[in-house]
């Protein structure tokens, strides 16, 4: 099949955006609504940093005890694991796009909640609607941003999807800082408005339109985003036959999983395993242990003489906001596996190095004068688990369910990330109070290493590989490019 250029009236394709600019920008475009969207979901996860110091001022209007302050900063990670599930079902009934301008629509009303909240009940209510919108973006933002983009950038764009969370965390942070939260909330609902319109621009996911038997409109928005050259051409011929395909119903003799459930063959158990292990690894390695205790670890790190509260909670999260733009240029040039495997053996040493040199900095006086070596392991960390623990699984969620089962699989594995995040940060606490901060470094970093030694053995390598090659790949259970078959009519379209 040859795709042909679009007659005139076709007014999507001939629309202003398609014809002043190129297709990289086009997809640049497609992925900026649910990246604004994502970086919601870091203010989110940052406003309870700067909503309850403000509460617990003597002169706040609305007063709350220790335990309301506690359930205000879990209210919000409550309902995430929820949302990410209905986030999943939600894009597969009703489409990628329509997915994202409901999730902005239900964002927006959490963030107003908040800023007009004059009780304890309704912040709660508040956090609870931007916590559930924020587990509704998980599964679609990935998903999308993986099916609209070529090959070539879809790391970086999907690295995109967490730089937007640490910078999501900075502004909420910052609009704390410099204006009360009434008003820091009302900043952050713009911030889904602009969401909305940058969805509107962009199409539906050609993927999604293929699965729907919707070929012209699939076709349609795919030259949109890729344009006409060879390459793209391949990638399209290739969905069309495998979407024929799996539509089809004639019986496959020669293939006994199209007589099983999709929920039960090996391309979809296979990247299921997977993403759990990853995000095993990345919860339990203490990734958001650090966003939320920062103030305490940086006081237990270099004393608390001359610390500004404020001051270093900033400097976290631009040192994460920094990581997350260099992860965006390592997903660019380097493979998962390698990124990972670098990232989870630096966040193993950062951690055990961390937890020996704060047990000498505790327990001898002769080492306090050392306390910039336990800074340095403490930045160190910060730097390994953002450049490959922390985007490398949200990145892959959007690249290795088969269409089939993306909507469920990103679901499941989302939601399974929150409830370990959540369980995380209710434990944390009680591990510090039991072994020291000294000794749950040590748990955290040996979790690490036991988590990279196993992805070691399972993690597939995805970079520069079509959809169709990521599934074809778990299918066989060959995990290096040289043994996945190449399909002819995507042979063309490989960008090794």
């Amino acid at each position: 099949m040859i795709i042909k250029k679009p007659p005139a009236d076709q007014a999507f394709i001939e629309s202003i955006v398609a014809k002043r600019f190129s297709p990289l920008a086009r997809q640049i475009l497609a992925a900026s609504g649910p990246i604004v969207s994502s970086a919601a979901a870091g203010m989110t996860n940052g406003f309870s940093a700067i909503l309850l110091p403000q509460l617990q001022q003597p002169g706040s209007q609305i007063t709350i005890t220790e335990e309301q302050s506690s359930w205000i900063a879990s209210m919000a990670p409550l309902p995430m694991a929820l949302g990410c599930i209905i986030g999943g079902l939600l894009m597969e009934r009703c489409g990628r796009k329509t997915a994202h301008l409901l999730l902005n629509v239900t964002f927006a009303i959490g963030w107003c909640v908040l800023s007009m909240a004059h009780s304890y009940p309704q912040i709660l209510a508040g956090r609870f609607i931007t916590g559930f919108s924020c587990g509704l973006v998980g599964p679609p933002a990935s998903v999308y941003i993986a099916e609209t983009s070529d090959p070539r950038y879809r790391g970086i764009l999907l690295a995109g999807v967490t730089f937007a969370v640490s910078g999501g965390i900075l502004l909420a942070h910052l609009f704390g800082t410099f204006f009360r939260w009434q008003t820091a909330a009302l900043l952050c609902s713009l911030f889904m408005i602009l969401a909305y319109l940058l969805m509107l621009l962009s199409p539906e996911s050609p993927a999604w339109l293929l699965g729907r038997g919707s070929r012209s409109e699939a076709e349609t928005a795919f030259r949109w985003l890729r344009g006409y050259d060879a390459d793209s051409r391949n990638e399209f011929d290739a969905m069309v036959a495998r979407s024929t395909q799996a539509t089809s119903k004639k019986p496959h003799h020669d293939d006994e999983n199209h007589r099983t459930s999709p929920y039960r063959r090996r391309e979809f158990l296979m990247p299921l395993v997977t993403l759990l292990v990853f995000f095993a690894t990345m919860q339990f390695s203490g990734v958001n242990i650090v966003a939320f205790y920062s103030i305490q670890l940086m006081q237990t790190t270099i004393g608390r003489d001359g610390l500004n509260e404020y001051l270093a909670m900033l400097i976290v999260d631009l040192v994460r906001v920094v990581t997350s733009l260099v992860a965006c240029a390592l997903l660019r040039s380097v493979g998962r596996r390698p990124l990972a495997m670098a990232s989870g053996v630096g966040t193993t040493v950062s951690l055990i190095g961390l937890s020996i040199f704060l047990y000498f900095q505790t327990s001898i006086p002769l080492y306090r004068n050392y306390s910039w070596l336990s800074l340095v392991f403490l930045i160190g960390y910060i730097v390994f688990v953002g450049i490959g623990l922390f985007p490398l699984p949200w990145c892959m969620t959007g690249e290795i369910f088969p269409l089939a089962t993306r909507g469920l699989g990103s679901g499941l594995t989302s939601s399974f990330n929150f409830v370990c995040f959540f369980a995380v940060i209710k434990t944390g606490p009680t591990l510090f109070a039991a072994v020291g901060i000294n000794g749950a470094f040590l748990v955290y970093g040996v979790i690490s290493l036991l988590g990279t030694l196993l992805l070691y053995v399972i993690l597939p390598e995805t970079k520069n590989r079509t959809l169709a090659e990521i599934e074809e790949q778990f299918r066989r259970g060959r995990r290096t490019a040289k043994q996945v078959p190449e399909v002819a009519t995507v042979s063309a379209g490989v960008h090794a």
